[in-house]
């Protein structure tokens, strides 16, 4: 994994790693949206588009360059999500990677649109964020109003770890990212950021699933992804305090194609 882009000299991508789904109010739950993982710098409202192997693919992925008309200096994590057949394709996104003409690559993206999945946020108008806690970057995040971009989407967090995984196991999902509330962004740490896979057969016990809204190919999600839980509670916090930070308005198969993760 390389540092990402200039004013993020320094940071090193975190990566999240196997674990069984942990449970408590210190931990917050997502989706794992089985995308490629992307690192989207904005800086003087130009976006270059990094993999965790920090290839260049910015013009793969057209679609994606509002985000720098609504912020127009930030580094974003997320991953980029395709759809084939109503479930996210990482055969579809390695196509994707693969088109390095702009020109076929804009084709493809008016033709079948990617949506990035948003949900960190490392820096914003040059003040530094990863040293603060997950929760408050999220609070950060969810100001930006970045849902208005077209193809943009903060992933949603929700407080209920065990629906999650029964909702994403049902419908044949990954599974769930589970990710310490409390702590900062840092490589070091992948304990505080698991990747918990859907079971192949319902727990023991029911819970309370799910049912999980994936996003279509032309329409990009209006809310949150989880319609049958209760909205989660997204921190509210002040914005980060060191810097006055203006409003704005994945187990895989065994042959993976590179930059998946």
């Amino acid at each position: 994994m390389q540092d990402v882009g200039v004013r993020g000299a320094g940071i090193r991508p975190m990566q999240p790693v196997p674990g069984r789904l942990p449970v408590g109010a210190e931990w917050s739950y997502e989706v794992d949206w089985s995308g490629i993982r992307l690192l989207a710098d904005v800086e003087d409202g130009t976006l270059c588009l990094r993999t965790l192997e920090g290839d260049d693919v910015t013009a793969r992925f057209p679609e994606f360059a509002p985000l720098a008309d609504v912020v127009p200096d930030g580094l974003f994590d997320g991953e980029a999500v395709l759809l084939d057949a109503g479930q996210p394709s990482s055969l579809a996104l390695f196509d994707r990677l693969r088109r390095a003409d702009p020109r076929k690559a804009r084709t493809l993206a008016r033709a079948r649109p990617a949506i990035l999945m948003v949900y960190d946020v490392l820096r914003l108008y040059g003040v530094p964020l990863t040293a603060r806690p997950l929760d408050e970057r999220r609070a950060t995040l969810g100001r930006l109003s970045l849902d208005e971009v077209g193809r943009i989407q903060v992933s949603p967090v929700y407080d209920d770890g065990p629906a999650l995984l029964a909702g994403v196991r049902e419908q044949g999902l990954p599974g769930v990212m589970a990710r310490r509330r409390d702590t900062p962004y840092d490589a070091d740490a992948g304990e505080d950021w698991l990747r918990v896979v859907a079971p192949a057969e319902a727990p023991t016990a029911p819970t309370a699933a799910t049912a999980v809204d994936l996003p279509t190919a032309e329409q990009p999600p209006a809310g949150p992804a989880l319609s049958a839980l209760p909205p989660a509670e997204r921190p509210s916090g002040p914005a980060p305090s060191s810097g006055k930070v203006p409003r704005g308005r994945h187990s895989r198969g065994q042959e993976e194609p590179p930059g998946l993760w």
